[in-house]
């Protein structure tokens, strides 16, 4: 804890002692993040009758896939998956300081979920999968204000959707989530800003939608008061320090010895040059539970990543992050989850980008439990997935293909996968 200490009031003593200097530096943040992002949603918009502006899409792509990586769960891994959605964004702008939006997201899945395995008298097993659809969606509201130092989002969420829960639980599961609250910005100077975010958020897993058989999600509804603030500093001319706090409140309504209090807090860095983006932020985490004698979490978590252009065409980037997270299973309240991931892709043609990647993770749990026929074992789990691709864009299209092998081991004989997986994804805006 003294050398916490210590490197936190190193890194005030910098912030304070360079701020003279700085006064002088060349200005990066002349305006509000958030209004550069809203005008450029702005701008691609296709539909747009006086203050009205319409951001309409159509995607297809696997269940997990987002933009950065992929990582695929049992069920993905032994059949198909896809999600077909169709995200529509209006903007109401009355004034440039005042901005309403509203996004609808209807959702349909197509899966093959995979089943609880029989075993026969001989002791062969049988892992048994049904192909299954459901309907999904997401809504969410925000009103968006902008004052000279002080920009506010007021926002509501209400979704109930499948979700790839890809750590410890590794299925495809519906959750159901309302939350709602506020984030924004408040600017001292054009070189000094905090960020800000206070959210509370209910959680669950309906039992008349789908779940992953063998395991009771519902130990993981729960309500979330999730508080955070950043202070940022634009400290050289191309890296800003930053100092972050978070304080989070869980309250389980099925498994009360997993209720509790997160708490963080960490100095980073954000360096930016235009070839090159790289972010850090690192710090004590501690983890508390309402009832006593849980065991409890204290050590550092982080997490770090970097952005490199080297020309033109050709691009990496790299990640890395620890964190704990909730464990479903017995004995364990959390776990730690290490994440590494590594990427790149190459602009063929103005039209077709080639990539490659690898995402890496492991979960560690801190309490010994019991496990049929082995006793009671700390478990540890690993998964890997490397895959290589492509994708073509239109003016309107854009989409592509990806093809990686997975692999998840596990010293506990359950979710042990390995195989090759194909993965879709395309973009459609009229």
């Amino acid at each position: 804890m003294r050398v916490q200490q210590r490197v936190i009031i190193a890194m005030m003593m910098l912030v304070v002692s360079t701020n003279a200097v700085a006064q002088g530096l060349r200005d990066r943040d002349k305006t509000f993040d958030a209004s550069e992002q809203l005008a450029a949603d702005l701008r691609k918009a296709r539909v747009r009758w006086g203050p009205f502006y319409l951001l309409s899409y159509l995607q297809f792509s696997d269940l997990g896939y987002n933009q950065t990586y992929f990582i695929p769960t049992s069920d993905q891994t032994g059949g198909f998956s896809l999600a077909i959605s169709a995200p529509q964004r209006l903007y109401f702008v009355p004034t440039r300081k005042m901005i309403f939006a509203v996004e609808t997201t209807p959702e349909l899945a197509f899966f093959r979920a995979l089943r609880t395995a029989t075993v026969d008298p001989d002791g062969t097993v049988h892992q048994h999968s049904k192909f299954t659809t459901q309907f999904g969606y997401t809504l969410r509201g925000d009103a968006h204000f902008f004052f000279t130092h002080l920009y506010v989002d007021g926002f509501a969420i209400g979704s109930n959707h499948l979700q790839a829960l890809t750590g410890e639980i590794n299925r495809i599961a519906t959750e159901k989530q309302r939350s709602g609250g506020v984030t924004g910005e408040a600017r001292y100077s054009t070189r000094t800003r905090l960020i800000y975010n206070a959210t509370v958020t209910k959680i669950s897993y309906p039992d008349s939608r789908h779940q992953p058989d063998g395991v009771d999600v519902a130990l993981l509804d729960r309500t979330e008061h999730d508080y955070r603030a950043t202070l940022r500093h634009q400290t050289f001319p191309l890296t800003r320090l930053t100092f972050a706090g978070e304080r989070s409140d869980y309250s389980f309504d099925n498994s009360p010895q997993k209720s509790g209090h997160r708490t963080f807090f960490g100095p980073g860095a954000i360096f930016d040059n235009g070839a090159t983006t790289a972010s850090v932020e690192a710090g004590p985490m501690r983890l508390t539970y309402s009832v006593p004698g849980q065991k409890e979490f204290s050590g550092l978590v982080g997490n770090t990543s970097i952005n490199h252009r080297v020309n033109t065409r050709l691009s990496w980037n790299a990640a890395a992050n620890r964190d704990a997270a909730i464990s479903i299973f017995q004995g364990n309240n959390y776990y730690i989850a290490d994440r590494l991931h590594a990427g790149t892709d190459y602009q063929l043609t103005r039209r077709l980008t080639l990539l490659a990647g690898s995402t890496w993770g492991r979960d560690l749990y801190d309490v010994e439990a019991p496990v049929a026929g082995i006793g009671t074992i700390r478990r540890r789990d690993t998964f890997s997935f490397t895959s290589v691709g492509w994708r073509y864009g239109f003016r309107h299209i854009r989409g592509g293909f990806d093809v990686g092998y997975y692999r998840r081991t596990s010293n506990v004989d359950i979710d042990q996968q390995n195989g090759i997986r194909l993965i879709v994804q395309l973009s459609l805006s009229p």
